[in-house]
């Protein structure tokens, strides 16, 4: 029996659609006063139900943990490697990988964990699997302003080797990735080949 489904499904379900934002506040809060009450359990419970299609469970739950890193830090690490572990698994890894944008509520967090997640998406640039690998080139460049990481140069340099990446779609990612927080190489512009093939072909699917 999942008593986190029993407990929360409903209140899960009408989140998006009928909860005002009191309410909203409320299941927050008491996803995290049921997750810290037995925290075992807890990991127990949303892993049998972390990647299910219908309930989508995780943002809610993300939002919620945000609130206590020092207790669930290492959760959204391991949840981390889980998630692009999963997606090479699956035909179609970008419904896992959709979960990445709600790290964003851990960016700005000044604890150790934020390292190991920065590490993580490093390790995952040279990947070679194509859907996590950009992924994380969307993902990591958010980090790099945090001043936790220690490493932020080695993972600029590796983010801007891809500029030259010989997959037109790796080199258009990490061009807006890395424009959008200011840490492309100075003067560098995306080459007319690259441009044509946006046009031609859109825009790469990422997150």
């Amino acid at each position: 029996m999942n008593h986190f489904s029993d407990k929360f499904v409903s209140r899960i379900r009408s989140f998006w659609d009928n909860s005002g934002e009191r309410e909203k506040k409320q299941l927050l809060d008491d996803i995290l006063q049921y997750a810290n009450s037995n925290s075992q359990t807890f990991k127990k419970e949303i892993d049998e139900i972390r990647f299910d299609k219908d309930l989508l469970p995780l943002p809610i739950v993300l939002e919620a943990l945000s609130k206590d890193t020092a207790n669930w830090g290492q959760f959204y690490v391991d949840l981390l490697d889980d998630i692009f572990e999963t997606a090479k698994q699956l035909e179609k890894p970008n419904e896992i990988l959709t979960n990445l944008m709600e790290f964003a509520h851990i960016e700005k967090d000044d604890k150790p964990f934020i390292q190991k997640i920065a590490d993580r998406l490093y390790k995952e640039l040279s990947t070679d699997n194509l859907e996590t690998k950009l992924a994380a080139i969307c993902t990591l460049p958010s980090y790099l302003d945090n001043k936790t990481i220690k490493n932020k140069n080695v993972m600029v340099d590796a983010l801007q080797q891809l500029l030259t990446d010989s997959n037109w779609k790796v080199r258009v990612v990490t061009f807006k990735a890395l424009g959008f927080e200011n840490l492309l190489p100075s003067g560098h512009k995306l080459s007319f080949t690259d441009k044509l093939f946006k046009l031609i072909l859109g825009e790469p699917q990422t997150i």
